[in-house]
């Protein structure tokens, strides 16, 4: 083998390593992935950094990386890619820029082969035996493709199994460490990275996967929860009508911009959050209404614990679910309807077509993917807009209307239908089994102690109170599991 080959580390692999379904690219048609000179030297393996702040914007990295991709593919159609998202669905990285969806689809030949091709390339080891070497000096943290992952900060899974909601047979998905979304590493600098970076290039990241952090409990005084960028639900739109912009219940970067800006008027600290001094300020000055505080509430508080000998089924609630709490959520308060607001509940009466301009498009733009994002409904939106109606079996006429944000809101957000569903100890029905189903439990349709107790680790992970009952707050972190990678 080569110098040159030996440094980019391109060697065969058996085929087992390989995510279901792949095999060896035809050679015939597929080009060898890209290559050039790179240091002996290997960069140090991404480790996991979720997404944990709203900048949308893409980093030069993650379009570094796609753009490479698309030029040295341009000749075989292989050249579309989406990166940034909405910061209202979830933990992900595209809602930080750094991660890349590369349009291939199993069911193309061409496509599914140059796939195959390229994850191999990026997941091998190299001539030293290094697994993820070219992975590495890109700064990629994990792969998805074709209902398989594969994990820089865990290579020993090899790939593994991928079972959330979207199984990326039409797309392969690479999120990127902050050193790979900044080029920091080896593939753009030719000097291998040897200490882990943050955003800025000098905060130590986590050496090992982590859960998002719950945000602070407010005050005694204050009967409003602390709610950041991402956060869903009536107490966001409370918020946003003192604010004057669309109450749509979702905390997005419009909310946050406002948010800054009441802040700075005030003259409070300019936190971003919905943070106890925020929600007392709003009391004070009546924009939004007061509340009894935890400890004195309205009506007696409930436990949430059924009573012995009458299992629930898990049907809706009309009010705030018992028997589970969040850091900063008053465990007692009754809301009408919680959670219900996505990112598109403000757009299900916006009908969008060739010529429309706007935020409405780039929201479009963003969600559908693979598209520049300029808030211009052009033939390229046209065609991506037919190409998801045409996937999720909607009429085919290149307009956005109703059913295709509700199909949008389906595919991002697939535990709604269960959020005003409480779900404990001898619950049975479609609502258990897509909790069993999520947290990659036997599916039986009941809710039994193996459920009970897998519950409840998963609260803990969240840092959610570990009941063991399952309701709104509890759907809400699953989804958000589900839809991280």
């Amino acid at each position: 083998m080569s110098r040159l080959l030996r440094a980019v580390g391109i060697i065969a692999i058996p085929v087992v390593s390989l995510p279901l379904g792949m095999a060896a690219a035809d050679a015939a048609t597929v080009p060898k992935p890209p290559s050039k000179t790179l240091p002996a030297a290997l960069d140090i393996a991404s480790p996991y950094q979720p997404q944990t702040t709203c900048d949308p914007v893409a980093k030069p990295g993650a379009v570094a990386f796609a753009e490479l991709m698309k030029a040295y593919y341009a000749q075989t159609s292989a050249t579309t890619y989406g990166i940034s998202r909405n910061c209202n669905s979830g933990v992900t990285e595209h809602s930080e820029g750094r991660a890349v969806d590369w349009m291939l689809n199993v069911n193309n030949p061409t496509q599914k082969a140059i796939a195959d091709s390229v994850t191999q390339w990026l997941s091998a080891p190299d001539a030293q035996g290094r697994p993820g070497a070219m992975a590495r000096r890109f700064g990629i943290m994990y792969i998805i493709w074709n209902r398989k992952m594969w994990r820089a900060y865990d290579p020993g899974r090899g790939w593994a199994p991928y079972s959330g909601p979207v199984p990326h047979t039409d797309h392969i998905h690479f999120s990127f460490s902050w050193d790979g979304a900044m080029e920091r590493t080896s593939w753009w600098t030719g000097k291998a990275l040897t200490v882990v970076g943050g955003k800025s290039g000098s905060t130590p990241a986590p050496t090992t996967p982590t859960t998002p952090t719950a945000p602070p409990a407010p005050t005694a005084n204050t009967p409003y929860p602390t709610l950041a960028v991402g956060a869903n639900g009536p107490d966001v739109a409370v918020a946003q009508k003192a604010l004057k912009v669309t109450a749509d219940g979702a905390f997005g970067p419009q909310t946050l911009a406002a948010l800054k800006a009441w802040q700075t008027a005030q003259k409070l600290p300019v936190t971003g959050v919905l943070d106890a001094a925020t929600w007392t300020r709003m009391i004070a000055l009546r924009l939004v209404p007061s509340r009894p505080v935890a400890g004195t509430p309205s009506t007696p508080p409930t436990t949430g614990t059924p009573t012995t000998g009458t299992p629930t089924t898990g049907t809706p609630t009309t009010g705030t679910p018992t028997g589970q709490t969040q850091t900063g959520v008053t465990k007692t308060r009754t809301v009408a309807n919680p959670g219900a607001a996505t990112a598109y509940t403000a757009l299900m009466g916006t009908v969008l077509k060739t010529g429309a301009r706007g935020e409405s498009v780039k929201a479009l733009q963003r969600a559908l993917g693979g598209l520049s994002v300029d808030g211009q409904y052009g033939d390229r939106t046209a065609t991506a807009v037919k190409t998801f109606q045409k996937a999720n079996q909607l009429k085919v006429t290149g307009v956005a209307d109703k059913p295709v944000w509700t199909a949008l809101e389906r595919r991002d957000y697939p535990m709604k239908p269960y959020y005003g569903t409480v779900l404990r100890l001898g619950s049975e029905g479609a609502a258990v089994k897509a909790l069993q189903t999520a947290l990659g439990l036997k599916v039986t349709g009941v809710y039994d102690l193996g459920v009970v107790s897998a519950v409840k680790q998963f609260q803990g992970s969240v840092k959610l109170a570990s009941t063991g009952t399952v309701a709104t707050v509890t759907w809400q972190a699953i989804e958000a599991k589900l839809r991280r990678r």
